[in-house]
């Protein structure tokens, strides 16, 4: 199923990444400890890594390492763009380069946690496998 429909699922997790990260946030993560939203960062970009892979390598065809390679510079350089843009249109957010290194790690994990996948790891015809 996610194979069929990877560059839908990908744009729109991507919109709402953007409307999550540019839309101001209820006093509610006033409760969470200093850098938790850092977590969030991090779990946020690897989905969406994950998510860009899946689109390049299952629906444009490209090969594994370009694939990858692909998504991971996307999720960074799209994660600095956000972070800029915090910074310029809106006023109750901020730049901060601890979001953009979140992000990146985020990123990171992702491609390791691809590339640790095995060739074949799961058989069925709708199941990832690379």
């Amino acid at each position: 199923m996610l194979k069929k429909h990877a560059l839908l699922v990908s744009i729109c997790y991507s919109f709402i990444l953007t409307a999550a990260s540019l839309l101001k946030v209820n006093s509610v993560t006033d409760k969470f400890p200093d850098n938790s939203d850092k977590v969030f960062h991090a779990s946020a970009y690897c989905l969406f890594t994950i998510l860009w892979f899946l689109t390049f390598y299952y629906k444009l065809g490209l090969k594994k390492a370009k694939a990858l390679s692909l998504s991971v510079l996307l999720a960074i350089t799209f994660g600095i763009l956000i972070e800029v843009l915090q910074g310029v249109l809106t006023s109750n957010r901020q730049m901060e380069l601890n979001d953009v290194i979140a992000n990146t790690i985020g990123a990171l994990i992702a491609a390791v946690v691809i590339l640790s996948l095995k060739k074949g790891l799961l058989k069925n015809n709708n199941s990832l496998h690379f």
